[in-house]
């Protein structure tokens, strides 16, 4: 629990740079609402520290923001009022304030060097290299609006709050005797020797009369549910369908074809073969034996220490090699050697293995290319015209039908799909635009409404009307009739093999062997793996026998029920778990465990303890009047 309250102590830059970047679209409409007149505006006072309406919208439209992400709906301030948001997020703001208040009272002091090294460590003002950049950090204030002094003292006072929460925490260390004892209730292990009885192989059950049937679907109604069906159009706009619509005149692209002529020509490169030396005098012995005509790979192996593998250098331009190797080696001709050069590296001596001349894609070899891409580059500056002029003509009062005309845009038709994605026939419906959201919108949105523009991961649009809905009812009995026979057989094998169980676990209360017991039923015994009381270890067994073994007496009987059948349980041994034994780590993962649990406990008595000694005041006609 420790690192959850760690991270969302530390998580809060993020949110902040969120809240301020959405601010400057949420509170547009209600700017003079907020400097209006000489009426109070404070909503949490604790002490002399007063929040008012302006901040206080600024973390829940933050939040409105991050929920709009994750279920792609707006979310009106009115119904985060409703949803309980609003409250939420006063009740935050105000054990900040809280916290502040006992911080200054204590006199916990923030220093200079302190906000300096905090703002330095923040990922967010990192540049390239990794480090902080001064320039990534005013670009970031800057992007959403904020000043330099302004994010320090936001800065002093969160590191004010994590000083008084990080001494709390200090303290919460686990006792010894709790690790040890805990560690042995978690760690002990038991062996069960089980028979397992089938539901399936009941077979020998009574098959149900038709009425029983008709009974069984009467009282079972909601298993045999239809679920609700929503019948949708909708007009998805992408930059692929614009890209194909765009056509793109020879005439531009032979101009862009010239602008870009640079990035389609190819320079000369070489592969070489090199020989690497740190002394002048080696390269100088090197240069002279091929020169006689010895062979470049023994000589670069006897005088360089080099293997074949060593030496080749491939698809080298001359702009790769550095100070004036590249014109020594460009002036070669194939198969021809330099005389050794230097370089900050050493000396070197190159053989021009093979030459790939420079070369120029031409116009032909590139037009496609050059046209998907410039129509796409069109498409995508299209698209969000396109975009606000779907939502426009909605607005407008114009139909889905009539907007999508005016944009030449297809209008889909889907017909009886669930929340789930499924058809009535219960197939998959594929090629939705940003699914998740698509059939969230669908379901959200009222019958006969449109909902609102839903953005894919793809960049496209979409905006879908419910056109009908179909309520959940229960299927006839007609229809379900084979479904609710087999239900009816599923039930009553269940029980027979449940009875059967019952009865082997009887005979095991006789001492009876457990073998002898499944030999004479014509059923196999087995026995468990050892297994911890989370069911570590049983493998594919079902969870419910850790819980029943961990209850019984050695040699104590218990039918344990699972999905597919009965299980004789006779608990045949207990391991006790000894600390003195536990794995490498185990106990410190234990103790951390049970550190943070405490820290976390503290964290909330700390919390509770501060707002009676901190009396915390909301307006809560301020909040009617804002919000």
């Amino acid at each position: 629990m420790l690192q959850s309250i760690r991270t969302k102590t530390a998580s809060w830059l993020v949110k902040l740079l969120f809240a301020l970047l959405v601010l400057s679209f949420a509170v547009w409409g209600i700017e003079d609402m907020f400097r209006g007149g000489n009426t109070s505006d404070i909503v949490i006072k604790v002490e002399d520290i007063e929040i008012p309406a302006r901040q206080v919208n600024e973390r829940l439209q933050s939040e409105i923001a991050t929920l709009r992400q994750r279920f792609g709906q707006t979310i009106t301030t009115e119904q985060a009022r409703q949803l309980g948001l609003l409250d939420t997020v006063i009740d935050s703001m105000a054990t900040d304030a809280v916290f502040l208040a006992f911080a200054r009272d204590r006199g916990i002091v923030v220093t200079d060097t302190m906000v300096r090294e905090a703002i330095a460590a923040e990922p967010a003002f990192r540049g390239p290299d990794g480090s902080f950049s001064r320039d990534q950090f005013v670009a970031a204030l800057r992007s959403v609006g904020m000043t330099e002094d302004g994010y320090v003292q936001t800065m002093r006072r969160e590191l004010m709050r994590q000083n008084v929460i990080n001494a709390t925490l200090a303290s919460a260390s686990a006792p010894d005797i709790l690790v040890d004892r805990l560690y042995r209730h978690r760690a002990e292990k038991r062996v069960a020797d089980l028979i397992f009885v089938a539901n399936s192989s009941m077979q020998d059950v009574a098959a149900p009369t038709e009425a029983e049937l008709v009974e069984f679907h009467k009282n079972n109604e909601r298993r045999y549910l239809a679920p609700e069906y929503r019948s949708v159009s909708y007009v998805t706009l992408t930059a692929a369908a614009l890209a194909a619509e765009t056509l793109i005149p020879d005439e531009e692209l032979h101009r862009e074809y010239e602008a870009r002529a640079a990035s389609y020509a190819t320079p000369e490169t070489r592969d070489l073969s090199q020989m690497l030396f740190t002394e002048e005098e080696k390269a100088k012995q090197a240069a002279t034996a091929l020169a006689g005509g010895q062979d470049f790979v023994a000589v670069a192996q006897e005088l360089a220490g080099m293997g074949p593998g060593d030496l080749t250098l491939a698809g080298v331009s001359q702009g790769d090699l550095v100070g004036g190797l590249g014109d020594a080696v460009f002036a070669l001709p194939e198969g021809g050697v330099t005389e050794p050069l230097n370089s900050p590296f050493g000396w070197h001596i190159f053989r021009v293995d093979a030459i790939k001349p420079a070369a120029t894609r031409s116009f032909d070899d590139v037009r496609e290319e050059l046209r998907a891409e410039m129509a796409r580059e069109r498409s995508l500056d299209q698209l969000f015209e396109m975009a606000n002029r779907l939502e426009d003509g909605l607005a407008s009062g114009a139909t889905l039908e009539e907007t999508a005309q005016t944009l030449n845009a297809p209008v889909r038709k889907l017909e009886n799909i669930t929340r789930a994605g499924k058809t009535a026939e219960g197939t998959d419906v594929t090629d939705l635009p940003a699914p998740q959201r698509f059939l969230e919108a669908a379901f959200q949105t009222a019958e006969g409404q449109q909902s609102n523009t839903i953005e894919g991961q793809d960049g496209s649009f979409t905006v879908l009307r419910v056109d009908s809905v179909t309520e959940p009812a229960v299927k006839p009995f007609e229809s379900v009739r084979e479904q609710v026979r087999e239900d009816v057989l599923a039930e009553r094998r269940a029980e027979a093999a449940k009875q059967k169980a019952e009865a082997l676990a009887e005979q095991l209360k006789g001492d009876t062997a457990i073998t002898e017991v499944a030999s004479t039923a014509g059923i196999s015994s087995a026995t468990t793996a050892p297994f911890t009381r989370d069911g570590q270890g049983l493998e594919n067994l079902p969870r419910s026998l850790a819980s029943a073994a961990f209850r019984l007496a050695t040699g104590a009987v218990q039918v344990v029920g699972a999905q597919d059948g009965q299980y004789v349980t006779v608990l045949k041994e207990i391991r006790p778990a000894d600390p003195a034994q536990a794995e490498e780590g185990a106990l410190d993962q234990l103790r951390q465990s049970l550190n943070q649990g405490m820290g976390n406990d503290l964290y909330a008595s700390l919390t509770a303890g501060l707002r009676q000694t901190y009396p915390v005041e909301i307006d809560r006609a301020v909040i009617d009047r804002f919000f």
